[in-house]
């Protein structure tokens, strides 16, 4: 697909071009209109419009995670044109994985397999973040298991012990 083909522009347009023939486009659109063809030609204009003003920074939001460099990765997302674009969605959930917060990063790729549902990327990060987060549900599960059949005396008791301060309540 020729982003520049689907937006009836010249090639090499101007990012202000770019921007306004979009909005032509989508305005053009009557939003109670949900037929297949419509949603279908708006998103082939927004994966465009994506390609065009987002690419670069996608490729380079790709080259900072791969370098490990995870804080600026996430600097450049925040000032994304588009935050509900897939990739935008994928990369953030590539850096909350990082951050380890795990139920976020499941909510972006949820997010980015719904709006590019034959992505074999997105659909293959989600389903494997999916099973380490059952794997760790399941190791937490079978430890708390383990753990309540032993005298808990780990210090998390404010009222010091591990029996619960002895008067049914409060310390």
């Amino acid at each position: 697909m020729d982003p520049y083909k689907v937006l009836g522009l010249n090639e090499g347009a101007s990012k202000d071009d770019i921007k306004e023939r979009y909005q032509e486009i989508v305005g053009s659109y009557n939003e109670s209109d949900q037929n297949e063809y419509n949603q279908s030609i708006l998103k082939d204009v927004n994966i465009a419009y994506d390609v065009l003003v987002n690419g670069n920074l996608y490729k380079e939001v790709r080259s900072l995670i791969e370098k490990n460099n995870f804080l600026e990765a996430e600097a450049k997302l925040n000032v994304a044109d588009d935050k509900t674009s897939a990739e935008w969605n994928y990369l953030q959930g590539f850096i909350a994985v990082q951050k380890g917060w795990f139920e976020t990063a499941l909510a972006y790729l949820k997010t980015s397999t719904e709006i590019e549902p034959n992505n074999i990327e997105y659909l293959d990060s989600l389903n494997k973040l999916q099973a380490k987060v059952m794997e760790f549900a399941s190791n937490y599960a079978r430890k708390n298991a383990n753990n309540k059949n032993t005298n808990n005396n780990n210090n998390m008791n404010a009222c010091g012990g591990g029996g619960g301060g002895g008067n049914g309540g409060m310390c």
